[in-house]
């Protein structure tokens, strides 16, 4: 393995077992320590990038378990190094943020900077693993990182809700996404994503490939926040800011994009390729527009402008054919720039005043100029202004647009200059209410100017968006480095910031023109009132059906009876009797060959004894004592016994005897335990007709079922029984003459062993249950109401009694 990946692989990890060892000791000063190890992955990778050539790939294999056969595959191109540079680059500025945001009132940073730590080696893992498997065990780790990140702040009710919304929904998912793993990996024989990218899949049929990619899409779709996923990312803002910049922003969110662009190559010529990315994707992007407008929470809006933007970007991904797609990583590196720092600043202004609704904020732009200044910047870049990255990405996708509009497909060219004037608006309207307008006297009170120092993080990603969006020629050369084959298609890695007077720069200044008119037109005021509709409250929904589950569950189970262990039997039969009987009358074509004359044997004996356990069964209904009905039962089964000696099987009939005995035995010890009002009860409640009725068809009916399995098994089989086996080596092998003896004790030595642990655990578990369950004085007096355990426990005893006390 290259020294330098292995140093960006490991380095969170080594960053992660300093903070659980001295983090909790060094209090705030503690991520200074945690900033070594974005530091060191971000290093090592761009010492990697430098001098990478387009198309390249470096795969690396590492010996995990050798005995079997498991081994760590990485994958390294110009895709894992883009967003694994983005992911430790993202990680030293988010890591230095908090290093100034998370001051003396919060407590906890050594676990803090714990979770960011694990969460940068799950990512890190996950943009580099070779291995579809691997790869998802990284996808899900981000998942449980990003769980305990979002809910860090676990005494606040929407930092624990958002926590379980993020996790539930990226969760389920996942699962999804394992099982298209799964499919594809067992049609192509192999996990490997260099395998599959070289013609593993040429063999599979495109039924199971479209199964494949669907399932893995759902994944993608729930990770990326995509309808209908997308409410879990604003509920998920009540995180640390730090959280929200990193996670948010430009790292997790984007785990779906990354995954849509690795199997770009193995999916690309599926017909539901486009039609489920662009469709989902664009249409996402304009209703997370929409929402964004009518909300007023400024984290809220930053979170609705990710998901238009994921949803742009799967987008992109699903116009591309074969050929690949055109400047992804343009769209890529944009978009992390002004998200990135947005967040960071919205964090700023958050722990300047302690406020983030729109409507009450204004006027801070004369306290905080330079906070102004790189929110202004970032702001434009979101919106598409010339002189920003932001411009150029927004001409390149247009002129994308353009170009597929020319095949006839119109519809997402209409959609991205909707959503693009909807984000002019919502842009316009996030800076100047912040910045712009009448001070709050209420904020202002208790306003603190943000350090230097909290403000450098958010002006290094302003600084990028701002000298890229100037001169992206600087930025096209390691763009084209970074080209991966069968994802990038040839293009012009030549950015420049004039094109001339071209459609694309008409549309763009129309685009501004309606979007800043359209925020100027409604007034401040108006957009204040502005609000969610109810039935696109998806987040609201999911909650309520969170809360109606446990009734479900507690509604079925009440309906199964799992609550009432004594239908247990009732239950367990009549399903065995649906299923089996079933099966048996399926196979009844086969009941000719079945011999009724009873073969060899004293037949009249065999009827003999069938008659007095008929009489026996019969007394076992009929008695009213427990006495009586447990030695009818007996009778039953020694006359059991007689019957297998009568079919030559004196094994059987020993057994018989002793489970017969013991069984006697104890329930004689278990009847002597109770008084004789219990069964004075029983004797005097008289049974419910439908359930003394059912009772009776399922002992019928499982009497019945066993006479037709008996005869089923005298028909001839096709296949060699394992019985002759026996037989034959019973003798050379075990060196016994009892089969019955050695396949019990040679042959499936451990299966006894294993049954008679069982019956042993079986056994101590009913001993405790006697020793613990012993009768109180007040289950005595009311033993009609059941056994020992069962009847009136001792919490009830104790509570009447303590009320009889106070009375």
């Amino acid at each position: 393995m290259p020294i330098a990946l292995l140093i960006a692989l490991f380095a969170p990890v080594a960053g992660l077992a300093a903070m659980l060892t001295v983090g909790g000791r060094l209090g705030a000063r503690g991520g200074w320590v945690a900033l070594a190890a974005p530091i060191a992955a971000f290093g090592a990778l761009a010492q990697l990038a430098v001098g990478w050539e387009a198309g390249a790939q470096l795969n690396v294999a590492v010996s995990w378990i050798p005995t079997l056969g498991l081994e760590l595959r990485f994958l390294v191109d110009g895709l894992s190094l883009l967003f694994g540079l983005i992911v430790s680059g993202m990680g030293v500025l988010v890591v230095f943020y908090a290093c100034f945001y998370l001051d003396d009132h919060y407590e906890a940073h050594g676990r803090f900077y714990s979770y960011l730590l694990l969460f940068m080696g799950a990512m890190l893992l996950t943009v580099f693993s070779g291995d579809l498997l691997l790869l998802f065990i990284g996808w899900e780790l981000t998942g449980i990182s990003s769980f305990l990140l979002i809910g860090f702040l676990h005494g606040k009710e929407a930092s624990r809700a958002g926590a379980r919304m993020a996790l539930l929904v990226t969760g389920a998912t996942g699962l999804v996404m394992l099982a298209g793993v799964v499919v594809l990996g067992l049609a192509a024989g192999t996990y490997e994503l260099a395998v599959l990218r070289t013609g593993a899949l040429a063999e599979v049929d495109s039924g199971t490939l479209t199964l494949a990619f669907a399932l893995i899409a759902v994944g993608a779709m729930g990770k990326s926040a995509q309808f209908p996923f997308h409410f879990w990312l604003p509920n998920a803002m009540a995180a640390p800011t730090p959280v929200s910049a990193y996670l948010h922003s430009a790292t997790m969110v984007k785990l779906g994009v990354f995954l849509v662009a690795r199997i770009f190559p193995l999916f690309a010529g599926l017909e539901l390729w486009t039609p489920l990315l662009a469709g989902i994707g664009f249409g996402t992007m304009l209703l997370a527009a929409l929402l964004a407008l009518g909300s007023h929470d400024l984290k809220a809006v930053l979170a609705y402008s990710t998901v238009m933007q994921l949803g742009f970007l799967i987008g992109w991904y699903g116009l591309g054919g074969a050929g690949g797609v055109e400047h992804d990583y343009l769209h890529i590196l944009s978009h992390v720039f002004y998200k990135g720092s947005l967040f960071m600043v919205v964090g700023i202004v958050d722990h300047a005043t302690g406020e983030r609704d729109l409507r009450k904020l204004g006027g801070l732009g004369r306290h905080m100029p330079g906070l102004a200044v790189i929110a202004l910047v970032v702001t434009a870049s979101m919106a598409g202004l010339p002189g920003t990255l932001g411009f150029i990405s927004k001409e390149y996708a247009l002129k994308g647009f353009y170009k597929v509009a020319e095949t006839g497909m119109v519809w997402p060219l209409a959609l991205m200059v909707v959503a693009s004037i909807l984000k002019v608006t919502f842009s316009v309207r996030l800076w100047t209410g912040v910045f712009r307008g009448r001070e709050n006297p209420a904020i202002m009170a208790h306003f603190h100017a943000p350090s230097v120092g909290l403000q450098a993080a958010p002006a290094v990603l302003a600084v990028a968006a701002l000298v890229c969006g100037l001169f992206p020629g600087l930025l096209g050369h390691g763009i084209e480095q970074l080209a991966v084959t069968g994802l990038n298609a040839n293009a012009d890695w030549h950015y420049s910031l004039w094109h001339g007077v071209t459609k694309e720069l008409m549309t763009s200044a129309v685009i501004v023109v309606l979007g800043a008119g359209l925020y100027y037109a409604v007034g401040r005021e108006r957009w204040g009132r502005a609000g969610i509709p109810a039935w696109l409250r998806f987040d609201v929904a999911f909650e309520r059906g969170v809360e109606l589950l446990p009734r479900m569950a507690k509604t079925l189970t009440v309906a199964l009876r799992a609550q009432r262990p004594f239908d247990y039997p009732g239950v367990v039969l009549a399903f065995f009797l649906v299923v089996v009987g079933g099966y048996a009358w399926s196979a009844r074509d086969a009941w000719r060959d079945v011999d009724f004359t009873g073969g060899e044997g004293i037949v009249e004996l065999r009827v003999l004894v069938v008659i007095l356990i008929a009489v026996a069964t019969g007394i076992v209904i009929r008695a009213r004592r427990w006495t009586a009905q447990l030695i009818a039962l007996s009778i039953v089964g020694f006359l059991l016994t007689f019957y297998f000696v009568l079919l030559r099987a004196p094994d059987l009939a020993m057994t018989q005897i002793l489970v017969e005995t013991a069984t006697l035995i104890l329930v004689l010890l278990l009847l002597a335990r109770f008084p004789r009002s219990a069964e004075e009860a029983i004797e005097r409640a008289k049974p419910w007709k439908p359930r003394k009725t059912f009772n009776i068809v399922i002992a019928a009916g499982m009497g019945v079922l066993t006479t037709v399995l008996c005869l089923l098994a005298q028909l001839p089989r096709s296949f060699d029984a394992a019985g002759d086996f026996y037989l034959a080596n019973t003798v050379p092998l075990a060196k016994g003459t009892n089969a019955v003896n050695t396949i019990l004790v040679d042959f499936r030595g451990f299966d006894t062993l294993m049954e008679v642990t069982v019956l042993l655990i079986a056994t101590l578990g009913a001993l405790g249950l006697f020793v613990r369950y012993r009768r109180t004085p007040e289950e005595l007096r009311a033993g009609p109401m059941g056994p020992a355990g069962i009847g009136p426990g001792r919490a009830k005893a104790k509570a009447r009694q303590q009320g009889g006390e106070n009375t």
